[in-house]
């Protein structure tokens, strides 16, 4: 299994790193992780002239290089970081043009993938910006994985392992998107025509 995670933090040493580490253990020998920070890549802001309904967005930037990692990986995590009550402009920017106006036009390739939501920040609005990530995976026709619990990691506890609740809920749901991702490749093997 391939997994891409997208991580919203400016810094590489900050919680949402501590995450990685966390994910890339948990998932060591069972998949392929390749995180991609977003403060590396340069992300232009939606120009908003809707072309994007007919064509590929013409702005020239990284997002066809991470929309690239996505398409070839087999499940998503966003790891958006809270900012003034929110996700931080470059997430929000990246939501904006890789998740609603680049795979437009091509319809929607992410369908069927499986996705994961993880938000890391101080203190509130964590459940906010989950929603929203959430009504991005939708609308991408992703497959949404739940853990009982939205993962989301309290920047005041300073460190994830300190968040208890928080790590059941991450490998909960990095467990169900490997079960449910091999389940899907099972069902294209052993697919039966439904009408002879």
């Amino acid at each position: 299994m391939r997994l891409c995670i997208i991580v919203g933090s400016n810094r590489r040493n900050g919680l949402s790193a501590q995450v990685c580490r966390l994910i890339e253990t948990h998932m060591q020998g069972r998949a392929a992780c390749e995180f991609v920070y977003l403060s590396e890549h340069d992300i232009q802001y939606c120009d908003a002239d809707n072309k994007c309904q007919n064509r590929v967005c013409q702005l020239t930037d990284s997002v066809s290089d991470i929309a690239g990692s996505m398409l070839r990986a087999d499940g998503i995590i966003y790891m958006p970081v809270m900012h003034a009550y929110g996700t931080n402009s470059r997430f929000q920017a990246f939501l904006e043009r890789v998740g609603y106006g680049f795979f437009r036009p091509l319809k929607r390739p992410l369908r069927d993938k499986v996705a994961g939501v993880v938000v890391v920040g101080r203190r509130y609005g964590h459940t906010s910006v989950y929603t929203q990530i959430v009504l991005n995976v939708l609308l991408n026709k992703m497959l949404l994985i739940g853990s009982g619990f939205p993962p989301t990691f309290f920047g005041m506890l300073g460190k994830a392992t300190h968040d208890q609740e928080a790590m059941e809920s991450l490998t909960d749901m990095l467990d169900r998107m490997e079960e449910l991702h091999h389940k899907l490749e099972y069902a294209k093997v052993d697919a039966t025509p439904m009408y002879a």
